[in-house]
């Protein structure tokens, strides 16, 4: 009985620690999905734009230079593993709504694995506590 309660005890810690690992990707996925709704907006806004236009460009924490437009029909995207390519403006979007697509399906498994996990937690966590109740 005493080594049934161990076990259970160690398999609850670790359904634990994989539910958090995979809440930690689930939100590295969330803040990668709004960059890209970001960016999103960002290639629909500067088709609006004009050769010498100013914007503010990121340089990241918060922080902005002034610059001047000087191609409003390219843009440089990332097409994965770091690599970044110049392509017009209206074939950036499929890419960026690929890369969404996927992080999309990546979400949906994780929310699904983290579901399983967490009712297996819940079913370990009512046995060990009604076994901690008769013992």
């Amino acid at each position: 009985m005493e080594v049934n309660l161990q076990t259970k005890m160690i398999q609850l810690e670790y359904l634990n620690q994989q539910i958090q690992t995979m809440q930690v990707h689930l939100n590295e996925i969330l803040r990668a999905s709004d960059e890209l709704s970001i960016l999103k907006v960002g290639l629909t806004n500067i088709e609006e734009a004009k050769n010498g236009d100013e914007m503010l460009v990121p340089l990241g924490a918060s922080s902005y230079i002034p610059a001047k437009i000087k191609d409003v029909k390219n843009v440089i995207v990332s097409v994965g593993a770091g690599v970044f390519i110049e392509k017009p403006i209206g074939d950036a979007m499929p890419i960026v709504e690929k890369q969404m697509d996927e992080l999309r399906k990546q979400e949906d498994t994780i929310m699904g694995n983290l579901n399983l996990l967490s009712k297996e937690s819940e079913k370990l966590t009512g046995e060990l506590n009604q076994a901690m109740r008769s013992g």
